[in-house]
């Protein structure tokens, strides 16, 4: 599973602890993305575990900075969702979406997966409908159609379309599993929580707000990051195609690196990651990857 936000501004600001980088998402209202975009029960119901989650031998636990801890749990647990999970049950009470957020033995049921994924796709529709509206109605026609198609595409190649997993009365939101980013990207769409340094909070309002609790609002922030930068690249004299504007924004939004969809880093590995990420989100956009699931 490829679920990975790395950040090369991070880097860079590493080491000045402190310093922050501004980005237009940062400066958006909560109010766009804690909307209910998917009407689905909520866990108010679910009574808390009068157990801790330790004694239960699911995983293996890590402190990250002191801010959350970074469970990788078993198979058993997961089935395939996933390996590096935040355990969020207390501190999303009341916001997790029971329809996203099923046990094992539901996801193994197969009727059950073909309508999670069904869920999504009409749910990626609904929010992408709803962040266009927002942005007062900018794109129309083909580049309407194509970029609603690579939302789903981001979605899937930042997780498979995977957000939260439910073990017993416990709930979990996905992480990335390696990233530049030492404190973890969160969420279907992979929302960076910081720089690398915990001086260096990213997207801190959507992290005030609670924002990953909920799939609909992670898909709602992520893809407004992505549009955002999309605005920017479609302009560019070194996107030419439609599918160059495309591929350029999601350079920008996976590496940090360049609004161009050829203009790769210097170094080796940081080059070859940017090529796999790429070319893992063209081709997910061209298969639509996501409909053998749906079948």
């Amino acid at each position: 599973m490829r679920m990975v936000r790395w950040a090369l501004l991070g880097l860079l600001l590493s080491s000045s602890p402190g310093v922050t980088a501004e980005y237009p998402w940062e400066e958006q209202p909560a109010s766009r993305w804690t909307r209910d975009f998917s009407h689905s029960a909520r866990d108010n119901r679910v009574p808390l575990p009068t157990t801790q989650l330790d004694q239960e031998r699911i995983g293996e636990k890590t402190t990250v900075h002191d801010l959350f801890d970074r469970w990788v749990l078993k198979e058993s647990v997961h089935v395939g969702r996933g390996t590096h999970f935040t355990e969020v049950t207390k501190d999303c009470k009341g916001k997790i979406e029971l329809d996203f957020a099923l046990t094992a033995t539901q996801w193994q049921n197969r009727a059950r997966r073909k309508r999670y994924y069904r869920s999504i796709d009409r749910l990626v529709i609904k929010v992408g409908r709803q962040l266009l509206a927002d942005f007062g109605k900018q794109l129309s026609g083909r580049e309407k159609a194509a970029f609603m198609r690579a939302l789903h595409a981001l979605a899937w190649q930042e997780s498979l379309w995977q957000h939260s997993i439910r073990y017993k009365n416990w709930f979990f939101v996905v992480l990335s599993g390696s990233s530049y980013n030492a404190l973890d990207d969160w969420g279907i769409t992979q929302v960076a929580r910081s720089h690398g340094h915990p001086d260096q909070l990213l997207n801190q309002r959507f992290f005030a707000s609670k924002g990953y609790c909920s799939i609909g609002s992670t898909l709602y922030y992520g893809f407004m990051e992505y549009y955002l930068i999309y605005m920017d690249a479609r302009s560019l004299p070194c996107n030419d195609t439609a599918m160059d504007k495309l591929i350029g924004a999601y350079n920008q939004y996976a590496s940090g690196f360049s609004y161009c969809h050829d203009e790769f880093s210097g170094d080796e590995a940081y080059r070859s990651y940017q090529i796999g990420a790429m070319t893992g989100f063209g081709n997910h956009y061209k298969n639509r990857t996501w409909l053998r699931k749906m079948k």
